[in-house]
C-alpha cells in the first residue's frame, strides 16, 4: 500500500471514529479510557497525527460497540465535510428532551424564531449564510445568492417571506434561487429548490400591491407586510432537494455548496 493510500485510509478512519464518538456524545478522554488507550491519544489520530495498529482500532470499535469495518469504510454522506452533520445528529436527542420540557408549558416549537431551522439548512446544504443582510440569507461557491425559508408543516402551510417587503428587496428576490426547507416540529424533512423564475406569478403580484400603496402615500417608501408563499405551491413546482423522515437521524445529501471557513463576521 502507498502512502497516499495509507492517508486516505487514515483519513477514512478519523472521520469515522470522530462521526460516532460524536453520536455517542463521549468525550476523547472518555472514549480512550473505555478503549484503555493514553487520554491523548484519541485526538491524535482524528487530528491524523497516528495511525491506529491494529489492536488500537479493534479496541476503540469493541468501545464504540460496532465492526472494526465501520471505522474504515467510506460511506456516502460521512467524509469530513460532514463532520457538522454528526456533531447536529449527535445534539438532536438533547434537542427533542428539550423539546418534550418545552411542550409541558404549551411551547409546541422551541426554534420558532428560526436560527435553529436554517442551522439545519446550513449543514446539509453547505451553503454560507449570510447573517445580517437584508433580503438573501446565504451564498454558494459561484457568489449566487440563495433565499432560504422555512415552515413548521405542522403548524402553517405557507412559508413567510419579508416583514417589510419593499421594491429593493424584491429586486434581490428576482435574483435569488430560493430553498424552501420544510420541518415536522423541530427536525427537517424535505428541502425544495425553486428557481426566481418560477416565482415571477408572486413577485408580480407584490409589486403590484406596492405599486398601489405607494400612490396612496404622500411620503416614504411603500411596504407589504410578510406576503405567504403556499406550501403546497412550493411542492407543485419546486425540485425535491431533499427528503428524509428518520426518527434518530438527519440523513446527509449532496452539498449545494463547500466552504473552508462557515462563517465569520
Amino acid at each position: 500500500m502507498n502512502s497516499q493510500s495509507n492517508s486516505d485510509t487514515l483519513k477514512i478512519f478519523a472521520t469515522n471514529l470522530l462521526r460516532l464518538r460524536k453520536e455517542r456524545g463521549l468525550t476523547q478522554e472518555a472514549l480512550a479510557h473505555m478503549a484503555g488507550l493514553d487520554k491523548s491519544h484519541i485526538g491524535y489520530i482524528e487530528q491524523l497525527r497516528h495511525t491506529p495498529t491494529l489492536d488500537t482500532a479493534t479496541n476503540i470499535a469493541k468501545a464504540l460497540n460496532v465492526p472494526i469495518s465501520e471505522l474504515f469504510n467510506l460511506q456516502a454522506g460521512e467524509t469530513g465535510d460532514d463532520i457538522e452533520l454528526a456533531r447536529l445528529n449527535a445534539l438532536l436527542p438533547h434537542v427533542r428532551r428539550y423539546q418534550e420540557l418545552a411542550d409541558e408549558y404549551g411551547i409546541d416549537d422551541v426554534f420558532q424564531d428560526n436560527g435553529g431551522k436554517l442551522l439545519q439548512t446550513l449543514i446539509l446544504t453547505g451553503l454560507q449564510n449570510m447573517s445580517g443582510r437584508e433580503g438573501n440569507d446565504a451564498v454558494d461557491n459561484q457568489g449566487q445568492e440563495w433565499e432560504l425559508k422555512t415552515v413548521n408543516a405542522k403548524k402553517v402551510k405557507s412559508f413567510s417571506t419579508h416583514h417589510h417587503l419593499t421594491v429593493e428587496i424584491l429586486a434581490k428576490y428576482r435574483k435569488a434561487k430560493w430553498l424552501f426547507s420544510v420541518y415536522e416540529g423541530i427536525e427537517v424533512v424535505e428541502i425544495w429548490i425553486v428557481e426566481p423564475d418560477q416565482l415571477e406569478g408572486f413577485f408580480t403580484k407584490c409589486e403590484q400591491s406596492l405599486s398601489n400603496k405607494q400612490k396612496s402615500m404622500s411620503s416614504g417608501l411603500a411596504h407589504i407586510n410578510n406576503p405567504k408563499i403556499p406550501l403546497k405551491d412550493v411542492r407543485l413546482f419546486g425540485k425535491l432537494y431533499y427528503r428524509d423522515r428518520q426518527d434518530d437521524k438527519i440523513r446527509p445529501t449532496q452539498k449545494l455548496a463547500s466552504f473552508k471557513n462557515k462563517y465569520s463576521k
